[in-house]
């Protein structure tokens, strides 16, 4: 029986990510620069989800499906990363059942940021996250 790791399962969701991009006739492929696009895929997700009033009478994604979509798109942010900026894939040592990328000491939660930007919006920026980690890394 094959063991597959954190990194193959991740590699794994970048590749879903970029056919699922595909679909929404947007070409990701790992660059700094793609990840303005994904941040306008991830814009148009947080829209469709209701909010409000809007939440009463209108039917989103489920929980379920807003967690896949961040493992999904969280596996691009963190391929992307560590294409740019090296590392890791790992299993958090500081949270349980996180998914970490691991640069060095320091450890960075793609899944969890993209959770976090379908949820709360452009306040969760992934290109001026990526950015400030270059900045970070670079110092």
């Amino acid at each position: 029986m094959t063991q597959y790791t954190v990194a193959d399962m991740m590699r794994a969701y970048a590749e879903d990510a970029i056919d699922l991009a595909k679909q929404l006739n947007v070409e990701l492929n790992f660059s700094e620069e793609s990840l303005s696009k994904l941040d306008q895929n991830l814009e148009q997700y947080h829209n469709g989800i209701p909010k409000g009033l809007k939440k009463l009478f209108s039917k989103g994604p489920s929980e379920e499906q807003i967690t896949q979509m961040a493992k999904i798109w969280g596996g691009y942010l963190g391929e992307t990363i560590i294409r740019q900026l090296g590392g890791d894939w790992a299993m958090s040592n500081t949270f349980d059942n996180a998914i970490a990328v691991k640069i060095g000491t320091t450890e960075i939660y793609p899944p969890a940021k993209i959770y976090k930007r379908i949820i709360n919006g452009t306040e969760d920026n992934v290109d001026i996250y990526f950015k400030v980690l270059k900045q970070d890394f670079a110092s």
